[in-house]
This record gives structure tokens, C-alpha cells and sequence, in this order.
């Protein structure tokens, strides 16, 4: 009897703990290079470069995502024939995850 009744304890306790908590989708090669292509700063600096070098371009390299991360910082985006850019054109970023709008968004371009 005491067995049940403490069974009939824990499964309300779980079962009216509210929705689940939702997950931090992982942000993508994809759609970090998209975020990046609709920055008007970032745009403006990659042109530049590929003034200089038009072998050179945008490629994120993401860290593991377990568990879900809701802020990621990124070093070292340019490359130029697939090698690290020279330190003039170097340049990084922040991606951060904003939950009311349920999206990654890019918060900080730095060259």
C-alpha cells in the first residue's frame, strides 16, 4: 500500500511538472555563412578582402554542440584558397540563440 501510494506521489509530481523545457536547436555551418551574408558590416568587410585576395571567404567552423549551446563564438572566419587568412583580414563573430524568437542570430562582427 505504501508502495502505490508512493508511486501515485512521483507520477503526479512528474507528470504536472508543466510543458518540457523546448531545446537550442544547433546552429549550422549553413546557417551561420547565411547569417553572415545578410550582416551589411560583415558584407562590406568580405568585399574588401576579396578585393585584395578574391580567393578568400567566409568559413565558419563551428565547435560540438552537445549540450545545446545558446551562445557561440567563432575566431579565424576568412580563408583564402582554403588556408588561414593573413592577420589583415582576419576576423570573427558571435552567434547567439534568442529564444522568444526562436532563431540564431549573429550578435558581434569583428574584423
Amino acid at each position: 500500500m505504501k508502495a502505490l501510494t508512493v508511486s501515485i506521489g512521483l507520477f503526479l509530481l512528474f507528470s504536472c511538472g508543466g510543458p518540457p523545457k523546448p531545446t537550442t536547436p544547433a546552429l549550422t555551418p549553413e546557417l551561420a555563412a547565411q547569417l553572415l551574408n545578410y550582416d551589411e558590416r560583415a558584407q562590406t568587410f568580405i568585399g574588401h578582402v576579396k578585393k585584395q585576395n578574391p580567393y578568400c571567404q567566409f568559413q565558419v567552423t563551428l565547435p560540438d554542440q552537445v549540450p545545446p549551446l545558446t551562445q557561440i563564438d567563432v575566431e579565424h572566419i576568412v580563408m583564402c584558397a582554403n588556408r588561414p587568412a593573413p592577420l589583415e583580414f582576419d576576423a570573427n563573430a558571435t552567434f547567439v540563440y534568442d529564444a522568444e524568437a526562436g532563431k540564431w542570430t549573429l550578435k558581434r562582427f569583428s574584423s
